[in-house]
């Protein structure tokens, strides 16, 4: 299969980059694949290296090295993850053979998160992708019958194939749009033992209060039903696109991984134009996600965009509190995944560029402070009193291990 990859950017010009093109698979289903870029694109002066750190601008050919992709991670990036690989399986009829990660690309086009196109001929239209946020309710309701397998077919699930087949993770959700800006829409998931949207709402607004840079949210009540607007990074305010790449690819974490914050913050230093801001704002949450107990701290949840300025950090996303009653964080902090105690969150500080013992200090305890009104958040994020009660233990509890 070969490919086009185009790229809009950040003016919304949209340029063709490169070629990918994957072998069919092989007796096991291990595919090959490479990838070059265009020779206009590398006389681009605007042009930049979709990977910096694995596709540097050159005339060579790469290969993908990813036997169960075909594709480098970059590219894959630009998928959904579970639920939206379901629903493009529905809408297309997939059979299982039929899902590999090429064949995916191809049908998502240019209707995927970020500023990447895939296309066998032609051009892509540049167009936002989403729904009228006035379908919201609707979008719910589809997506909840949808998730529980009820009895629906493609003609009526037709809205939510136009909104929901490219956000990542696991939970029902939905690109969505008004005359403002473009959101990700994040409902309740039939599957939910406690309020998450809402508690996703509230640690968000905590992360704003504990001095993170986070994406504009928004909790909406849709009658019984309650959603929350994610605002995207990756559409800008003029229409463009901001190019997107996740710290899993970065760091070639493929399948089950071993990796910690110490991992990132050397990518950071030899990709980001302002490593020193970057690295700071990565520890701050690193201590919020350690105190409010975000163990679900996966390498596709930190993100580098690429602007017309270079690459940094994304604005933090998907923060939630212990929902899941995990021991042990996805990511390591020092040596361990279990929670660190208050000399561990110390002593990380230096490889995150704080040398000074008292500026590693403001940082705990103003993200501290900030934790520490939990429940006037959790109340105004109306999380259920039985819920609240639950994940407010456990919060408080962490909190007391970095009382100072």
């Amino acid at each position: 299969m070969m490919l086009t990859v185009w790229l809009t950017l950040p003016a919304s010009e949209v340029v063709k980059v490169g070629e990918l093109a994957i072998d069919d698979p092989d007796a096991r289903g291990s595919l090959e694949g490479q990838f070059r870029y265009a020779p206009e694109y590398l006389e681009n002066p605007k042009a930049f290296p979709l990977d910096p750190l694995h596709l540097p601008l050159s005339a060579d050919i790469f290969d993908a090295d990813r036997p169960h992709a075909g594709v480098h991670g970059v590219f894959e990036d630009s998928l959904p993850d579970d639920w939206g690989r379901r629903l493009l399986a529905r809408r297309y009829k997939l059979g299982r053979k039929d899902q590999r990660i090429p064949q995916l690309l191809r049908l998502l086009g240019n209707q995927g998160l970020g500023a990447l196109s895939y296309v066998e001929e032609g051009r892509p239209d540049l167009k936002t992708t989403g729904v009228p946020l006035r379908h919201l309710q609707e979008l719910a309701l589809l997506a909840e019958r949808f998730e529980q397998d009820k009895a629906v077919d493609n003609d009526e699930l037709s809205l939510l194939f136009q909104a929901g087949s490219s956000p990542g993770g696991a939970r029902p959700k939905a690109l969505v749009k008004d005359e403002i800006g473009a959101y990700l829409a994040k409902f309740a998931s039939a599957r939910d033992q406690l309020d998450v949207v809402s508690m996703e709402a509230a640690a968000m607004e905590l992360g704003r209060r504990a001095g993170i840079e986070t994406a504009d949210t928004r909790l909406l009540a849709l009658d019984s039903r309650k959603c929350l607007l994610v605002k995207r990074f990756d559409i800008n305010e003029a229409g463009g696109r901001n190019h997107m790449i996740s710290m899993q690819s970065l760091l070639k974490a493929d399948g089950y991984y071993y990796a910690g914050y110490r991992d990132m913050t050397e990518v950071i230093r030899y990709v980001s134009t302002q490593p020193g801001r970057d690295l700071q704002r990565l520890y701050r949450q690193m201590v919020f996600n350690v105190m409010i107990g975000n163990t679900d701290d996966h390498l596709k949840n930190f993100i580098m965009l690429h602007n017309d300025e270079g690459w940094r950090l994304s604005p933090a996303f998907d923060l939630v509190p212990n929902i899941g009653f995990n021991r042990e964080h996805v990511l390591r902090i020092g040596y361990d995944n279990r929670p660190p105690d208050f000399e561990t969150l110390l002593q990380e500080a230096g490889h995150f560029g704080l040398k000074r013992r008292q500026q590693t200090l403001e940082v705990i305890m103003e993200v501290h402070e900030a934790l520490s009104e939990w429940s006037t958040v959790f109340a105004a994020c109306n999380v259920p009193e039985r819920d609240a009660e639950s994940i407010g233990r456990d919060i408080s509890q962490r909190l007391k291990k970095y009382l100072r």
